[in-house]
């Protein structure tokens, strides 16, 4: 396994890109939620054009897919975060090897190694 220093490294960088995801996470949820509100009304837009209502559908789901997979790197970085605890971090989840570090530095939550990848 890599040294104290380059583990806390990672752990740094884990812990840095959490807190980036979970920014743009908020500012998606909070613009998704002014969103909603703009849309409520007791009464319906008979007259509103139907392209414009597609755009906007378009890209309320995009920016939804986009939360998820934030959300799914999300865990992905809790689960490295809690390997690090339990001091498993670095070890391929699927045949136990060590992970290269070359790896860990480019794409610190991942749990397996290349090989298992594939």
């Amino acid at each position: 396994m890599t040294d104290s220093k380059t583990l806390e490294e990672l752990k740094q960088k884990l812990l840095d890109e959490k807190k980036r995801i979970e920014e743009n996470i908020a500012r998606t949820e909070a613009s998704r939620k002014r969103m909603d509100r703009e849309y409520e009304t007791a009464f319906p837009e008979i007259e509103r054009d139907q392209e414009e209502n597609a755009d906007e559908m378009e890209i309320y789901e995009s920016n939804l897919a986009v939360d998820e997979s934030m959300k799914a790197e999300l865990e992905k970085i809790d689960e490295a975060l809690l390997r690090i605890e339990k001091g498993t971090y670095g070890a391929c989840s699927n045949c136990r090897k060590e992970i290269p570090l070359e790896r860990l530095q480019a794409y610190p939550q991942a749990d397996t190694c290349l090989d298992c990848e594939k």
